[in-house]
């Protein structure tokens, strides 16, 4: 008797079926997102801001920041503003190949905005270890060299897959927040970290559901939760420091 065919979402956690052939099954499925996810599309500049998935990210960091004893509102606003940068940069970057949003954005400007955007972020990291500790540029380099390798598929797209993606989204976002605060690493913050990025690379396989048909409306409404889940508990901890 032959076993129940696994779904294409636990093959993918499980390891049994990469990024790269979900993304195959899925050629042309991008385009139709969930009814909520298009309401923020109203133009190719608007869909690459890709909210309000960009958000989960920065709710990363705010958790991170918010696991400090004690939290400084000015380096909490520019680091969230170096990672905004840099995320649109790696938006921008990712669309260069096939143009999977559909947008008509000529690839020139992808560029143009794509490193622009990076190079941004990259200072206000810089900045950011000048004024509070140099150790924290430390996580400047990663901030630019995953959005890159991952986005433009480099090195026979070594880095792009799940892990990388929930190390660079995930993990590093958080560490990095939690170090800006406190100018430590303890075993606390390194746990959290990690179960961040577990966290960021599971949203990653969701995503990949949604170019499925089987899978779609299911990863479409998982991620919706966590949407609203991770942008809750952001609020919650800033209100819990500051209120």
């Amino acid at each position: 008797m032959n076993a129940k065919p696994q779904s294409t979402l636990l093959r993918v956690a499980m390891g049994m079926e990469n990024d790269k052939e979900v993304m195959m099954k899925g050629v042309g499925q991008r385009e139709k997102a969930a009814s909520w996810y298009r309401k923020f599309h109203t133009s190719d500049y608007a869909t690459l801001l890709h909210l309000p998935f960009s958000s989960i990210v920065i709710s990363f960091l705010v958790f991170g920041a918010t696991m400090a004893k004690t939290i400084y509102a000015d380096r909490l606003v520019l680091s969230a503003l170096g990672v905004f940068f840099a995320l649109q940069g790696a938006h921008y970057l990712d669309e260069i190949k096939g143009h999977h949003w559909g947008t008509k954005i000529p690839d020139k400007t992808l560029y143009i905005v794509g490193f622009t955007s990076l190079a941004v972020g990259a200072l206000v990291g810089i900045y950011l270890a000048l004024r509070v500790n140099l150790w924290i540029l430390a996580f400047v380099p990663p901030l630019v060299f995953f959005p890159v390798v991952y986005n433009l598929e480099l090195w026979e797209e070594k880095f792009h897959n799940t892990l990388w993606f929930g190390v660079s989204w995930g993990g590093l976002v958080c560490l990095g927040s939690y170090f800006l605060q406190s100018s430590t690493i303890d075993l606390f913050s390194i746990l959290m970290s990690i179960a961040i990025g577990v966290n960021s690379a599971s949203i990653l396989i969701l995503y990949e559901g949604t170019k499925v048909e089987k899978t779609r409306a299911l990863a479409w409404n998982v991620l919706k939760g966590l949407v609203l889940f991770w942008n809750l508990l952001a609020l919650a901890m800033l209100v819990l420091k500051f209120v």
